[in-house]
């Protein structure tokens, strides 16, 4: 099924001639995202410059068809400017590839019991079992079913995205820093408030934000999505509900649109 609700004024607006389009987490969905393309083509203003198309995060994990999707976005969605933001599942695998020796195999637990193992599934491949392998030999065969250029893909990730007063990001901000302090956060940082993992701090925050910033993310699902009055969220629980939802931002109107199971 699909919805797509009238365009109504929001007090955001990206760059002159940009039309840009968040999707919340996807969670490899392949196929909802498959279907909700052509729905946002519907959608595109005529006279828009540019699509900027934002990934809010969490593009792996729990659905069987991450790689897919990794895949898809490497060879390119129409002409439009993709720009994939940092999740925090994709952190819990980047953590695993760049762990030491001594944390490894925690890490490897976290990222595999957090929804690792359905994207191991999709690569369809066995690693050998972590308690009788070698490190360096476990990490080496998950570098190769991976492949260093999905590797360097996810690397690549990006913490947030602004567009005119539109600022994109997976889980939030921490009210209580500068937005440039919030990004200078370490890409791979454990610390709770991070911009890939806050919730509280920053939902039960009714703004405004600095600069007078929109802020559009995803991470903590909701029924809805529900307009604030200072952000939007957009995750809806792709893999929990079948429900994958999105926004278009142009010219100070928000357009929300949804793709679900049928």
């Amino acid at each position: 099924m699909e919805i797509i609700r009238t365009a109504s004024p929001v007090p955001a607006n990206p760059d002159d001639g940009v039309a840009l389009v968040a999707i919340g987490d996807i969670h490899g969905r392949f196929d909802l995202l498959v279907r909700i393309l052509p729905t946002i083509a519907k959608i595109i203003p005529e006279t828009c410059k540019r699509v900027d198309l934002v990934l809010l995060g969490d593009i792996i994990d729990r659905g069987d068809a991450a790689i897919e999707i990794l895949d898809l976005i490497c060879e390119g969605i129409n002409d439009w400017n993709i720009i994939p933001i940092m999740g925090n599942h994709e952190q819990l695998l980047l953590r695993v590839l760049n762990a030491d020796i001594s944390s490894y195999r925690l890490q490897w637990a976290l990222w595999r019991g957090n929804g690792g193992i359905s994207t191991l599934e999709n690569l369809n491949i066995k690693l050998p079992p972590i308690a009788q392998t070698p490190i360096c030999e476990h990490r080496n065969a998950l570098v190769n079913a991976l492949g260093q250029h999905r590797i360097d893909q996810l690397t690549g990730f990006v913490s947030h995205y602004r567009s005119g007063n539109i600022l994109c990001v997976h889980a939030g901000i921490d009210p209580a820093l500068s937005l440039s302090d919030n990004f200078a956060a370490a890409k791979l940082s454990t610390h709770p408030k991070h911009y890939a993992w806050i919730r509280e701090e920053f939902l039960d925050h009714s703004g405004p934000y600095e600069d007078g910033v929109f802020i559009v993310h995803g991470h903590t699902v909701i029924p809805g999505p529900v307009l604030h009055p200072h952000r939007i969220g957009l995750d809806t629980g792709a893999c929990l509900y079948g429900i994958l939802s999105g926004a278009l931002f142009y010219k100070s109107e928000m357009t929300v649109f949804q793709v679900s199971e049928d």
